[in-house]
């Protein structure tokens, strides 16, 4: 017997293309979902803004616009969201640690993405990414560092346990390799600076 992925779940389907739309929402409501179809930024703000949602599924680009402003939303309410889109150029760096599905794909790929998004912790999920060398400068780069490889680690856990249970991890496991380069490449970052700080010379200045 098929066991509902997401049994009482609430998810917002942001999608300008009907027929897109439509499969997306017979999809999570086999799953025991109500999906609520939102074709505009306005009227997914208007939703938002007045209903509770387990997560959203969101496509980058509507029309002519983006889908930032309601990334923001979701993000300051801690809805967790994934992104399902033609453009995946379009999603801003901000947002590199959500989930990112490609249109088309098959279904199990974005149940599997889903499943990641509402199981992750909200920090692993809507915290940003960085990997800029002033940030590693900064004070606290360190802490930073091991903050990501906490990171990694609960979201390979996670990863296992979703395998575990079934579901298609592709896209997880692919966010979780670019977070692996990311902090791979934040302790080099950390190396180098580290490392010129040891060669420049001090230099003392004779006592009156």
């Amino acid at each position: 017997m098929h066991q509902p992925a997401f049994a009482a779940q609430r998810f917002l389907v942001v999608e300008d293309e009907p027929l897109i739309a439509i499969d997306l929402q017979r999809l999570l409501e086999q799953e025991g979902a109500t999906a609520i179809n939102a074709p505009s930024v306005s009227r997914a703000l208007r939703f938002v803004d007045t209903s509770p949602f387990s997560a959203g599924v969101i496509d980058i680009r509507l029309g002519d616009n983006n889908a930032g402003l309601i990334c923001d939303e979701l993000g300051r309410r801690r809805v967790p969201f994934i992104f399902y889109t033609g453009q995946a150029d379009a999603v801003p760096h901000r947002w590199r640690s959500i989930p990112v599905v490609g249109k088309p794909t098959l279904p199990s790929v974005i149940i599997g993405a889903i499943k990641y998004a509402i199981s992750a912790d909200k920090a692993d999920m809507l915290a940003p990414i960085s990997n800029e060398a002033d940030d590693v400068e900064v004070r606290g780069a360190d802490q930073r560092i091991a903050e990501g490889e906490m990171r990694v680690l609960r979201i390979s856990r996670l990863v296992a346990r979703l395998q575990v249970l079934g579901f298609d991890t592709s896209v997880a496991q692919g966010l979780l390799v670019t977070m692996t380069e990311n902090l791979d490449l934040m302790r080099e970052l950390r190396r180098q600076i580290a490392s010129e700080r040891w060669r420049s010379p001090t230099v003392f200045r004779a006592k009156d």
